[in-house]
């Protein structure tokens, strides 16, 4: 009997019922392709470069439609995948309410404040997860609540280390910025590029520039970890100047650490925008235009190397993530400037991957039954990994690109320092000519009818949540939280006593529960 393939779910547009849905690409384009008994055969653009999108799949290995898949009935649902990265809800008022926004209160037409209760109860349910999840405080703009700092003190009190996801208008001012980084919270930083003109188009806010500068002036004044910045990209709004933001990151490198693009999609909130939807590849290609020789890969790729993962205790949050959900690059500076990772390979970035995968899986059977593992466990693993990987690197890295002196005594001390448990980034910065380097991810927040069942099961990123029903601590995978984030916030905000501020604004269709095989 043959066995039944998994069907890939997605949302009828019109209705909002849950419908199979099927890839279908015309015109170099691959789209979603819904047949919903009631509306007909509707279509939701997910790529504008289908030979890129199957790239990434094959790549992965990703056969089919859908590998695994689910009903997309999420409120039914605890997930099933303990996630690594968690998204938490902590308001919906924000001090810029830009048009393109779908997370304030003229978009949800209600106001969301829980109090203190309700966070007591997420993070006592998040203290509980082993290891603990790196926790993304989100809005709304969280720093419009002045009680914010009490709540990264409470998740601290529960082993939960917060980032702050904000717009940065609140940091210019020089004080409150000094309390809020005094939590050691991380930022993660919206930051739209150098041209004031983006901020008016999109965020019709032409001052938030100038703000911007000034918070990050404060955080270079009292920062205790460098920020993420968080673009918003797309054609004809900021692709001119992605460069220009590249090189701005690298001349403050000193507080910069990454860079995170999102593909911007003009009917994202309540107000006509006029500009251009964009999708992932889209902004792949911004970036490989700008800075010639960018390359970048599925993130979820990275759950390949279980090895070298579990041997150096390295933790990756992206890991298992859906072939054509983020993708990644990497940047290294020269002192001057930020180049591509590949300026410093000897051969094509996917063809070292995928050498690279290979040889984690050699490396998994060969610490099995190698002698010094035997004799010294995990630092015989690690001397036996630090060797394999020695001989790696000699046959696809540039090393006079990286090294002055004897490679092979840098090197050296790179992995002895590995094998000690000291940190990748500070021995490649003390070792080698690579001073800084820069983590660039494409990183999608989705639209309602470009979600698919089949990207939700193993998504390592999720929305905690009280169920509206049961008062259960839940998690939602972060691309469906878009479809039934109103019900379960309004409800939330009824139960913890915060009056609803009701607005002239059209609520998100909630998908039914009904599906068909």
């Amino acid at each position: 009997m043959a066995e039944k393939k998994p069907i890939n779910y997605s949302i009828c547009k019109s209705c909002g019922t849950i419908v199979p849905t099927t890839h279908e690409e015309q015109d170099g384009k691959m789209y979603l392709v819904k047949q919903c008994p009631s509306c007909g055969v509707s279509r939701a653009l997910v790529s504008t470069d289908a030979e890129r999108y199957k790239q990434k799949r094959e790549l992965c290995g990703y056969k089919g439609e859908a590998q695994t898949s689910c009903s997309l009935r999420c409120l039914d649902c605890d997930h099933g995948k303990i996630p690594s990265l968690v998204f938490l809800d902590v308001t919906n008022r924000c001090n810029m309410n830009c048009p393109i926004c779908l997370a304030n209160i003229p978009a949800m037409g209600f106001r969301f404040d829980p109090s203190m209760e309700y966070f007591e109860k997420v993070f006592k349910k998040l203290g509980t997860i082993e290891p603990r999840p790196k926790v993304q405080l989100f809005g709304g703009e969280p720093t419009v609540r002045d009680d914010l700092v009490d709540i990264i003190n409470l998740a601290k009190s529960h082993g939960i280390s917060a980032r702050v996801v904000t717009n940065g208008i609140r940091l210019a001012d020089e004080e409150y910025c000094r309390i809020l980084l005094e939590t050691r919270a991380q930022l993660m930083f919206a930051f739209d590029g150098r041209d004031p003109d983006i901020y008016r188009r999109i965020r019709k806010n032409p001052k938030a520039y100038e703000l911007k500068l000034k918070a990050l002036e404060n955080i270079r004044k009292f920062k205790k970890s460098k920020v993420t910045i968080m673009c918003t990209a797309g054609y004809g709004v900021n692709d001119q100047c992605i460069g220009d933001l590249i090189d701005f990151c690298h001349e403050n490198r000193d507080i910069v650490a990454a860079l995170d693009l999102i593909p911007i999609t003009a009917h994202w909130g309540p107000e006509k925008v006029d500009i251009q939807s964009s999708t992932n590849e889209d902004v792949e290609k911004m970036v490989e235009a700008a800075k010639p020789g960018t390359e970048f890969f599925p993130a979820g790729l990275l759950y390949k190397f279980n090895t070298i993962k579990e041997v150096f205790n390295a933790r990756l949050t992206f890991g298992g993530a859906h072939p054509n959900c983020e993708s990644v690059s990497l940047m290294i500076s020269d002192g001057q400037k930020y180049l591509p990772f590949s300026k410093y390979l000897k051969k094509n970035q996917n063809e070292a991957l995928m050498e690279a995968i290979r040889l984690d899986q050699e490396l998994g059977e060969k610490l099995k039954h190698h002698v010094l593992v035997a004799l010294s466990g995990n630092t015989g693993k690690k001397i036996v990994c630090g060797w394999v990987l020695f001989k790696y690197l000699r046959k696809t890295v540039k090393f006079e690109e990286v090294f002055e002196g004897s490679p092979t005594i840098k090197i050296g001390k790179i992995l002895l320092g590995l094998a000690l448990g000291r940190k990748l980034k500070d021995l490649i910065r003390r070792h080698s000519k690579c001073q800084n380097i820069l983590r660039l991810m494409v990183l999608p927040f989705e639209e309602k009818e470009c979600v698919e069942s089949a990207r939700l099961v193993e998504c390592p990123a999720a929305f905690a949540y009280e169920h509206p029903v049961t008062g259960k601590i839940q998690f939602m995978p972060v691309c469906s939280w878009t479809l039934y984030k109103n019900q379960i916030l309004r409800e939330t905000a009824k139960k913890y006593g915060i009056a609803e501020t009701e607005v002239n604004a059209k609520n998100a269709a909630i998908p039914s529960q009904e599906t068909r095989e």
